[in-house]
This record gives structure tokens, C-alpha cells and sequence, in this order.
């Protein structure tokens, strides 16, 4: 089985929030999920083509496809305290009232806490299955993968015979049940995968089908050593 190995390259931080985590307390995944890559191919599969149609179509092609990670040596997480603003929540029969009047704003101010992700040196990304062929030509176009503030730029696109053995993999909850079985010490974080179900209507905004089980929870387990100060952490893999 052939694989398709991305050198990909952050030049500024990365976040992609837990899942299931709170909003205003959005601690990050340290490697991008096996969603967010496969979303981001499709993203930019309609962002450079204009064709909705063509994202469907690449969709489908990695839906399937299988992840590995290679990454830094070290990654550095720093949390900060930020201003945003969320969308207003419309409470009582007043404020509807005032909000179809235009007299109360859509949004509101509010602070939380988030997790930015830097690392040191390229990523390597290495996909198989599905139709990966088909879609090869949209891996140099990748420009963002989880959060949109998430920017990347591909130095490299190759095929290979197989990932080297230190590759991460997001593991199923039957496997999770069995690697923390052993005496190996893992940091453990959750992350999603597309469903093998999932169809291109539920995860397009403007179908308006239901997003229900569109995803699957996996799991990465990472061994590494954590440092931690008073808003950062670094973790040395090993």
C-alpha cells in the first residue's frame, strides 16, 4: 500500500480545540486530527476549483483514508487569556423583541481561555487508502488545517512505501483499552475521525441534513514527557 508523505510547514501557531471541550476553556490537541486534515483537503478542494460539487468528490476520496503523524521532537503549548466575542444568547421574550429590531447586538463580548501550539520543526503528515490518487493535486494547495487562524503551507509532496515505525496513529477505543493496558506512560489526548458513514451532506453547512454521527472518537497516545510553567508546557516526545 502506498503512502503519500506531506512535509508540512506551520509558520505561526496551531490550534485545534479538544473535543467536547468548552468554548471558553478551548485546551488544544497538540497534533492536528485526522478530521480537521481530511476537512481541510475538501475545504480546499472547493476554495480553488469554486466547485462544490468537486468537494463532494474529494470528500469521499479520503473520507476513509488512514493518518500517521510524524512529529517535532519537542512541542511547545502555551495558554493565554483572550477577548472574543460569541454569539448573543437570546433569553427572554424581550431581548428576542429587541433583537428582531435590530436594537440589541448579534454578538457579545465575553473572555476565555485558549491554547496556541508551536512547532519547532516541519510536520509530517502521511495519508493512504481511499482514492488518495485522485487528490494529490490539493495537498500542495493546503493552507490552513484545524482552526481557520491555523495557517500551513506544504514544502513537500512524495510517495512512500510506508511510515517510519515513531508515526502516530489516532487509535479506536478498543485499541485504547489495550495500550493502556501495558506499562508504557502515554499522554492521552482525544481527537475525531470522519465516520465511515458520514456522508458529504452532513458536514456541508448549507444542506441543512443533520451533523449527527458524522464523526468517531479516537485517540492519540503520545509518550512524552511534559514541562510546565504557569501558562506553558512543553512536551518532549520520545
Amino acid at each position: 500500500m502506498k503512502w503519500v508523505c506531506l512535509l508540512v510547514h506551520f509558520p505561526s501557531f496551531f490550534s485545534y480545540r479538544i473535543p467536547d471541550y468548552s468554548s471558553q476553556y478551548a485546551l488544544s490537541v497538540p497534533l492536528p486530527s485526522p478530521s480537521s486534515i481530511k476537512l481541510a483537503v475538501v475545504a480546499t478542494a472547493i476554495r480553488t476549483t469554486g466547485d462544490v460539487a468537486e468537494g463532494k468528490c474529494v470528500f469521499y476520496a479520503v473520507r476513509d483514508a488512514e493518518i500517521r503523524i510524524v512529529p517535532p521532537k519537542q512541542i511547545a503549548i502555551n495558554s493565554v487569556f483572550i477577548k472574543r466575542l460569541k454569539k448573543r444568547g437570546i433569553k427572554t421574550k424581550v431581548d428576542k423583541e429587541k433583537y428582531k429590531q435590530g436594537l440589541l447586538p448579534s454578538f457579545e463580548s465575553t473572555f476565555c481561555v485558549r491554547e496556541y501550539v508551536f512547532f519547532p520543526e516541519d510536520v509530517k503528515l502521511f495519508i493512504s487508502g481511499g482514492d488518495i490518487d485522485s487528490v494529490v493535486d490539493y495537498f500542495n494547495a493546503l493552507r490552513y488545517v484545524g482552526s481557520g487562524d491555523s495557517i500551513v503551507y506544504v514544502k513537500r509532496v512524495e510517495f512512500v512505501e510506508e511510515p517510519p515505525k515513531n508515526a502516530i496513529k489516532a487509535i479506536t477505543s478498543e485499541e485504547f483499552t489495550k495500550a493502556i493496558a501495558s506499562s508504557d506512560h502515554f499522554i492521552v489526548y482525544p481527537v475525531k475521525d470522519l465516520s465511515k458513514s458520514a456522508k458529504f451532506e452532513q458536514i456541508n453547512p448549507y444542506s441543512g441534513k443533520s451533523g449527527k454521527n458524522v464523526f468517531e472518537r479516537k485517540y492519540y497516545l503520545l509518550k512524552a514527557k511534559a514541562k510546565k510553567g504557569k501558562n506553558w508546557k512543553i512536551l518532549e516526545i520520545q
